[in-house]
C-alpha cells in the first residue's frame, strides 16, 4: 500500500459527507467541521511473504470551539454508526477502494486541540486498513 494513495482514498469518501471540509494534508488553521487524514501508523508482514500489510489511520475531526455549548450536539451524527454524516457509514463501503483490500472505523476518541490559539472539540477516528504487502 502507498500512504499518498490511501490517505488520498479517504479523503475523496469524506468529503460526500455534507458541509465538511476534508484535508490529506497538515493544515495551519481550521474552520470547523473539518476533518484531517493524517500519517498511519504502519504493520508490516501481516502475512506470510510481504502478503499484507495494516495501516493504523487517525483521522481527526474538529468540530467547534471547545465553549460552544452546541459542540457536542454537533459532534453527535459524525461519530453515529449511520446517517449522513457518519464517518463509519461513509468510509466502511464494500468494493470502493482501488489501494487497499478492507478498512474498519475502529474507534473514535476524544480530546480537545489547539488550532492558532483556539482550543477545539475533536474526535479521532482510528482506521484499521489492510493492503497488498508487496
Amino acid at each position: 500500500m502507498n500512504i499518498d494513495t490511501v490517505m488520498t482514498e479517504v479523503a475523496v469518501l469524506l468529503r460526500l459527507i455534507p458541509n465538511l471540509r476534508v484535508f490529506d494534508y497538515p493544515i495551519s488553521t481550521v474552520e470547523p467541521p473539518t476533518a484531517l487524514v493524517s500519517l498511519p501508523e504502519i504493520t508490516f508482514d501481516l502475512t506470510y511473504g510481504r502478503g499484507s500489510d495494516k495501516f493504523a489511520l487517525p483521522v481527526l475531526l474538529v468540530i467547534g470551539k471547545v465553549v460552544d455549548r452546541a459542540a457536542r450536539a454537533n459532534l453527535a451524527p459524525y461519530v453515529a454508526g449511520s446517517g449522513p454524516r457518519s464517518f463509519k457509514a461513509a468510509l466502511e463501503l464494500p468494493d470502493v477502494y482501488a489501494s487497499f483490500d478492507t478498512l474498519e472505523v475502529q474507534t473514535c476518541t476524544f480530546d480537545v486541540v489547539e488550532f492558532g490559539a483556539i482550543e477545539y472539540l475533536a474526535g479521532t477516528f482510528m482506521l484499521d486498513i489492510t493492503g497488498d504487502g508487496a
